[in-house]
């Protein structure tokens, strides 16, 4: 599970090049998001717009390989009060008329990622929602090793925005939780301002 979610991470932010398509910048329909953790308990100290040369990534499922595309998109390193950042995060917009087709690739690769998770680190996939935001997520049961603690995927219909959280487990004094329940509770703060952020159009 714990190389799976690396390869996931990796795989996030490749650069799947094709400039068969020019992206429109003269907008930034993202930025608003962005804008959210400019301060605040959740803030970001790295904000990296996507190269218009990306638009799309591919990601892994049971049945092989499938695409997302990507009309423009932010990565973000995200820091509450530790030195440490809490959240590697991506928010994405799909190109026109893709987002149900990303939708579909990305849940089959949480699916599949689920599937292939061993024991004892055996983890399923969880739904829910908030904010009129649609949720999908997979949660470690353990956190004694390093790396990603829980991965997390957002979606809004209503702008084609797709948001990958990946929740880091941060170690020794830098750690901002004590117990699973802590972790938890941390967590869900995050993942309701983020929802409540993307619920938010203007």
């Amino acid at each position: 599970m714990k190389t799976i979610m690396k390869t996931s991470i990796v795989l996030a932010m490749i650069v799947a090049a094709a400039t068969t398509r020019a992206q429109d910048r003269s907008t930034d329909p993202l930025q608003r998001i962005t804008q959210c953790f400019r301060g605040g308990e959740f803030h970001a100290e790295g904000t990296y717009r996507l190269s218009e040369s990306v638009v799309s990534r591919q990601v892994d499922t049971a049945t092989g390989p499938m695409r997302v595309s990507i009309d423009d998109g932010y990565r973000m390193m995200i820091y509450r009060k530790s030195t440490a950042p809490l959240v590697n995060l991506l928010i994405e917009r799909s190109a026109a008329g893709q987002f149900a087709s990303d939708r579909e690739a990305i849940s089959r690769h949480m699916a599949a990622l689920a599937a292939g998770s061993p024991p004892p680190e055996k983890v399923n996939v969880e739904h829910s929602a908030l904010h009129g935001i649609d949720i999908i997520a997979i949660n470690k049961p353990a956190m004694e090793t390093s790396g990603v603690i829980s991965m997390v995927q957002l979606f809004d219909a209503a702008t084609g925005t797709i948001a990958t959280a990946h929740i880091l487990n941060q170690q020794g004094p830098a750690r901002e939780f004590t117990s699973a329940a802590d972790y938890a509770v941390l967590r869900d703060r995050f993942i309701g301002a983020l929802s409540a952020c993307m619920a938010r159009k203007s």
